[in-house]
């Protein structure tokens, strides 16, 4: 009985350790497969960081330049926005002042038109009574 337990502890001593190299086997493998990724990992990892920071640098640029466009529109549109006031000034002055004046060339058209229509009737009054009076 101790013999076959002594068989039996052996055996399951020789299965275990068959299963325990292979474990270890694979695990090495996986260990080298992991440290091979890393390492072309690293190497790639590098060169997309180089590339993310130049891009970055190149957006900050773009950020900034569009940062300046916009600024400049600003002032344009503040330029026009002045200038369309000063435009509105100059020509409500101008308006005021044509108006003015037309209103006193229509004034005086007026006074005009209605003495020369006095006269005219006067006139005509007067070149009938004249008329009448030296007949035949």
């Amino acid at each position: 009985m101790i013999q076959a337990i002594l068989f039996i502890g052996v055996v399951a001593f020789i299965v275990y350790a068959a299963f325990g190299i292979s474990y270890f086997m694979d695990l090495r493998r996986t260990s080298n497969a992991l440290r091979e990724f890393l390492m072309n990992t690293e190497g790639n990892l590098n060169a997309t960081l180089k590339e993310l920071k130049g891009t970055l640098e190149n957006m900050n640029k773009i950020t900034t330049d569009v940062s300046r466009i916009t600024q400049d529109v600003r002032d344009i549109t503040d330029t026009v926005v002045s200038v369309e006031k000063g435009i509105q000034n100059f020509y409500g002055k101008v308006k005021d002042e044509v108006a003015t004046a037309a209103g006193a060339n229509v004034a005086g058209l007026k006074a005009g038109i209605a003495t020369g229509v006095v006269t005219l009737v006067r006139n005509l009054k007067e070149r009938r009574s004249d008329d009448h009076e030296g007949g035949p």
